[in-house]
């Protein structure tokens, strides 16, 4: 399969991930508003059956890989439908997704049976109490119960932490106990302006840098491993093989030149950034029974549009809170 999905930066499109809604059962500091949230209107959202459409036709042009996102992709119904839907498509080589864990646990084994390869859940803390000042709910104990139910039903699992200063850096080495003793890849992730709140401020982010040096004051120093430059998470181990972590250093380390992503939000606007505010609405053109081909145009022309990413942000000291909104583009 040739991909036709190449930038104007030389960059070749892969991945895409789709946001089935736009709703979340949490409200982490880092992503939802605190308040006065505009939800899309439901029957504004991409049905299963056009997700389905959208994706085969992206698959037909190269995208390899597929992440379900939201919001929090389990609150909306029957999700196991669209990943059974999704893994049919000939061509396309793996189907993921990114959950906070509050509501995966009684659907992990029907999602893994309908094709769902491996799954991203979210935890930041191992102190219930401070689970609950992050994310806004008392629901530390649920996620910890979908991760070790995902584990006894051997679906890979990777942690994602979002570490900020402050709020949970002192605990950066439990979460690489957590992955030793559980096998689980965890991946920090540096503090984005991406959140709802408005709260983020540069003295907030603790660097990739800074996450190495207190890793290896508490464990035998980290070795790098083979890592696919377009994968935002640079992942390491230790001298006794025990354990991955990565680090995704999307401030201080920008990986922009090796971006081979797509995201598509529940409401069907095709987003060629994180970071960019501009989108092409694919969704317009399924109501209004355009072709493939029209669609391929749209889609190609978004891809064109494709910008340098943070890096241009970061150069022009541009960075300030909610540059855009997490929930609404999807993680």
């Amino acid at each position: 399969m040739s991909n036709n999905l190449v930038d104007g930066f030389g960059r070749t499109v892969k991945k895409l991930r789709i946001s089935i809604t736009d709703r979340c059962n949490m409200q982490c500091v880092y992503c939802m508003p605190s308040n006065n949230t505009n939800w899309l209107e439901q029957n504004n959202l991409l049905s299963y059956e056009q997700i389905t459409r959208l994706a085969k036709i992206f698959v037909s042009l190269g995208i390899e890989k597929i992440k379900i996102t939201g919001g929090e992709p389990t609150v909306r119904s029957n999700v196991e439908n669209l990943i059974k839907s999704l893994s049919a498509i000939e061509g396309l080589r793996s189907i993921s997704m990114t959950t906070n864990g509050i509501l995966v646990k009684d659907k992990i084994k029907i999602l893994k049976e309908s094709g769902l390869e491996s799954i991203n859940i979210s935890l930041d803390t191992f102190k219930p109490d401070r689970f609950k000042a992050m994310s806004g709910i008392d629901g530390f104990y649920k996620v910890m119960d979908a991760i070790n139910t995902a584990l006894k039903e051997n679906l890979p699992v990777k942690i994602n932490t979002v570490i900020m200063r402050g709020w949970n850096d002192d605990e950066i080495s439990h979460f690489v106990r957590f992955s030793k003793d559980t096998g689980c890849v965890v991946k920090f992730i540096e503090f984005m302006p991406l959140d709802g709140t408005g709260i983020w401020a540069e003295d907030l982010v603790v660097s990739k840098k800074k996450m190495i040096e207190t890793i290896n004051k508490d464990f035998d120093h980290l070795s790098p491993l083979h890592n696919d430059k377009s994968d935002p998470a640079r992942l390491y181990t230790f001298e006794d093989g025990k354990g991955v972590i990565g680090f995704i250093p999307s401030i201080t380390e920008p990986f922009c030149q090796n971006c081979d992503r797509m995201r598509l939000t529940a409401d069907g606007k095709l987003y060629s950034c994180l970071f960019d505010k501009s989108s092409n609405d694919l969704r317009s053109l399924l109501e209004e029974g355009k072709s493939d081909i029209d669609i391929i145009k749209c889609i190609n022309k978004s891809v064109q549009e494709k910008p340098e990413g943070i890096i241009k942000i970061i150069k022009t000291h541009s960075l300030r809170p909610t540059l855009n909104v997490m929930h609404t583009i999807g993680g």
